[in-house]
């Protein structure tokens, strides 16, 4: 008890035996005082008498209202016009988490967000619809986040989440929710609609970045990746420069060819992207054929998935790469972004 109270009253900490004899101290102290005065003292101000001249640990205190000092740690610690937490509070508890998953080798993924063109929406609507902007973007993080993910206002206009113990391809798909949100949202300011939307990068430890440094470093190159593609984009970060980032996926693929009446064919998958896929197959195909795949998931059934042959590469070992875009899921057509969240979801 006694540790607590002297931290509350003057912000110092001490081991249990040291506070209970400095509370007993500050005690006999108060007690002295109120004689030498003539009148009643407090325990603080004792307290704080106590240890600026007795054992002094106050190098320069100063009086402060104990709300108005609430009020300043919250502030240090939330950012005011959004309600997320500060870049300092953020970069704390980046470092903790950071250090928690190499501690208990788990993967950890960052996901960096920038609004589109949000200069002219200061210039053209006034900062007060720019700080709509941002409070209602802010709104979202905090809606859509898992409760374990930790979002922040880096800084302007830029936002930071970050997905403990999540890999990058549901890095991913968590990533896509919230800006997939984002680019719908709409403000409705002094009678205009203002369309809002945000361009975003996601690296993952540890296999982009092993420090805190890195990774945002790498989460930013990713979104200088999705601006320079026309922005509204989420980017994963890679050294390739590619439109969409592969990943390795080593598995047995059945494929058929839907234009001949052709018996299956067992592949080898090389490697996934939201776009497509790239097998190892013993037979050509012409560029353009449709080849139907049947994909083993984790639960022993198959997804099966047509794609268009769009690239064919022999090698020496008599196999050929062949790259497919995704053109329908399960004999649906769909559209190739929902194609390619599901395909990742499956496969994470």
């Amino acid at each position: 008890v006694c540790k607590i109270i002297l931290h509350h009253l003057v912000q110092l900490t001490f081991t249990q035996d040291n506070a209970c004899e400095h509370w007993d101290a500050i005690v006999e102290h108060a007690k002295r005082l109120q004689n030498s005065l003539g009148r009643s003292v407090g325990l603080t101000t004792a307290a704080c008498d106590y240890f600026s001249t007795i054992q002094p640990c106050l190098d320069n205190p100063k009086l402060i209202e104990f709300a108005r000092f609430e009020e300043t740690l919250k502030s240090a610690h939330q950012d005011f016009l959004t309600g997320l937490l500060s870049r300092g509070a953020f970069q704390n508890l980046f470092e903790q988490e950071l250090s928690r998953a190499k501690r208990h080798e788990r993967n950890t993924t960052l996901i960096f967000l920038d609004l589109d063109n949000f200069k002219n929406i200061n210039d053209e609507h006034g900062h007060l619809a720019g700080d709509e902007a941002l409070k209602q973007v802010g709104h979202i993080l905090s809606q859509r986040k898992r409760k374990e993910d930790i979002a922040c206002r880096y800084g302007g206009d830029e936002f930071v989440i970050l997905l403990p113990e999540t890999n990058k391809f549901m890095g991913l798909l968590v990533g896509k929710k919230i800006h997939d949100r984002i680019n719908k949202l709409i403000i409705h300011f002094n009678g205009a609609d203002i369309h809002v939307s945000c361009s975003g990068g996601v690296a993952s430890y540890p296999l982009d970045s092993d420090d805190t440094k890195g990774l945002i470093e790498c989460a930013d190159r990713a979104l200088y990746k999705a601006k320079s593609h026309g922005k509204h984009k989420l980017c994963l970060f890679s050294e390739e420069k590619r439109t969409f980032t592969r990943i390795k996926l080593k598995r047995d693929v059945t494929i058929r060819s839907l234009a001949i009446h052709d018996t299956e064919n067992i592949s080898k998958s090389n490697n996934i992207s939201e776009g497509g896929i790239l097998i190892s197959c013993s037979s050509s195909f012409d560029i353009g054929t449709r080849l139907e795949l049947q994909i083993p998931l984790k639960d022993k059934s198959n997804m099966t998935i047509i794609g268009s042959v769009v690239r064919v590469e022999k090698f020496d070992t008599n196999l050929y790469d062949i790259g497919l875009s995704f053109l329908s899921l399960n004999s649906t057509a769909t559209s190739t972004e929902t194609l390619a969240e599901y395909v990742l979801q499956q496969l994470a």
